[in-house]
């Protein structure tokens, strides 16, 4: 039986999605091919067109505009290609990364039109607070889309019901989880804390203290973040950012707050096996792939609920604090607790089953379970082509 050929659609390639790929790609069943609508956006620093490796991919030509969403620019491709590209491929499967760009709404325009079967690859959660028009407009379009669909693919449990809501049948949805190499951050972060007094000297990091990974963006509850520190004053915790972008000067000016900039995978697992805790207060986030990140390197979380990891990585009070998004007051509460950056992190002192419960839901949510239920998927949308 000759392998099933897939085509995914993508927005750009991401540090956390590539591992997918190219565990798909090796497997025999399955031909993996990517089409990129760009190879990065402005607003995010990192490009990793060398991490594909092996995976066939291709980068449609085109071009990038911006478009205004009331928070944040959003960067658009437009790619005139998408269509050529995918009669090329000659799919059995198209696997779709959503509905907002170009590439995603040619792609299921393409499917539709040819009977070739798609999946709905979604980030997507029912918690984000939209305008009243956006919601009219999904609602009169969604359900066509997502219902015609031949099954989902949710990266995680919010997501999921988030397809359910437009009127795809929970049986044909898995978790396809937004996640990193679990096992290997634990290793890595297990050595750094071995040898934390001199990476803490040669990182010039103080004792204790907060770490905040990621863009420095409205959407992320900077300003939040800002009010939460000038509310605690001289009660506030040593906070280190590890991230880029508009707002930085408004952390920046604050006592007690240490910018580094952007920071790679290897300093930035040496900043979590270390912190006491991460924070990520985002008022609208789909998923968050720095708690994977913070509870595979054993650091306990900060997170507001509008964070989409939440649901199924966080335990409040086991593994992090989860506040209400927006909610100034009770994330100065969390972060000057002493919940956070102490009982919640040492292993030491910590009874093993609650150590067991904090690292459960982390070790769990891995690659191989991505791809499990990715042919798990397979099965119930081309029947009879996998065994």
């Amino acid at each position: 039986m000759s392998a099933i050929r897939v085509v995914f659609v993508s927005k750009i390639p991401t540090p956390y999605r590539l591992p997918l790929y190219r565990l798909l790609a090796e497997r025999p069943e399955v031909d993996v091919q990517v089409l990129f609508a760009a190879a990065a956006e402005p607003n995010l620093p990192f490009d990793v067109r060398e991490s594909l490796g092996s995976v066939r991919h291709h980068f449609l030509p085109g071009f990038s505009t911006s478009l205004p969403t009331g928070r944040e620019p959003f960067a658009y491709p437009v790619n005139h290609g998408v269509i050529a590209a995918l009669r090329v491929a000659d799919p059995d499967l198209i696997v779709v990364g959503g509905y907002v760009v170009y590439a995603d709404q040619a792609a299921l325009l393409f499917a539709r039109r040819t009977g070739i079967p798609y999946v709905v690859h979604n980030e997507s959660h029912l918690g984000r607070m939209r305008p009243a028009w956006v919601e009219a407009l999904k609602a009169a379009v969604l359900p066509s889309l997502v219902g015609g669909a031949a099954g989902g693919l949710a990266v995680g449990s919010a997501a999921a019901r988030y397809l359910a809501h437009y009127g795809l049948h929970p049986g044909r949805i898995r978790l396809f989880p937004n996640t990193v190499d679990v096992g290997e951050y634990q290793r890595a972060a297990a050595a750094v804390r071995r040898r934390g007094a001199r990476i803490r000297s040669r990182l010039d990091l103080p004792r204790h203290f907060v770490l905040y990974a990621g863009r420095l963006t409205p959407s992320k509850g900077i300003g939040d973040l800002a009010a939460a520190l000038r509310m605690l004053g001289g009660q506030s915790p040593e906070l280190v950012i590890a991230g880029v972008g508009p707002l930085s000067g408004e952390l920046g000016v604050l006592p007690r707050v240490r910018l580094l900039g952007f920071q790679p995978t290897d300093r930035l697992i040496e900043l979590l096996a270390l912190a006491d805790a991460a924070v990520l207060p985002s008022r609208a986030e789909t998923w968050g792939v720095v708690v994977n990140e913070a509870l595979a390197c054993g650091c306990p979380v900060v997170v507001s609920d509008a964070v989409g990891a939440v649901e199924d990585l966080v335990v409040d009070g086991v593994n992090g604090r989860v506040f209400p998004a927006g909610d100034v007051r009770a994330l100065a509460a969390a972060l000057a607790s002493g919940e956070p950056p102490g009982n919640l992190r040492g292993a030491s002192g910590v009874p093993p089953g609650k150590r067991d419960a904090r690292a459960a839901r982390i070790r769990r949510w891995d690659y191989d379970f991505a791809v499990e239920q990715f042919l798990e998927l397979m099965r119930i949308v081309l029947p009879g082509r996998l065994p």
